[in-house]
């Protein structure tokens, strides 16, 4: 009779811890979700701000980066975006300028072709 009343026992302890457990991880999934849906808010309005910027760059100079674009790339191409390159008076490290210059090299194209 006592080695029953201990399996009872055990079997009744094992299933509590195991659903002890298995709410612990349904609240921190909760929580998970909760802090992906504010993150993913807070990008919309993020991205939804940068597009309502107003355009800092005149037709003239877009219109001369076309142009040269469409010189380099002989082809259909869309402009999706222009950015500023760090001035010279910003410090750059050997590591990014090896990247800047080895994603630079990616896009050029074999002249002998042509």
């Amino acid at each position: 009779m006592d080695s029953s009343l201990q399996v009872i026992y055990t079997t009744i302890i094992g299933f509590s811890v195991v659903f002890a457990v298995l709410t612990l991880i349904a609240l921190v999934i909760s929580q998970i979700r909760r802090f992906d849906e504010k993150w993913q808010h807070k990008e919309e309005n993020e991205a939804e701000q940068a597009t309502s910027k107003e355009q800092n760059i005149d037709y003239t100079t877009l219109i001369l980066i076309s142009a040269a674009v469409a010189t380099i790339v002989n082809g259909k191409f869309r402009i999706r975006r222009i950015s500023r390159v760090l001035s010279g008076n910003v410090h750059r490290t050997p590591w990014s300028s090896h990247g800047r210059a080895a994603l630079h090299n990616s896009h050029m194209r074999d002249r002998s072709k042509f």
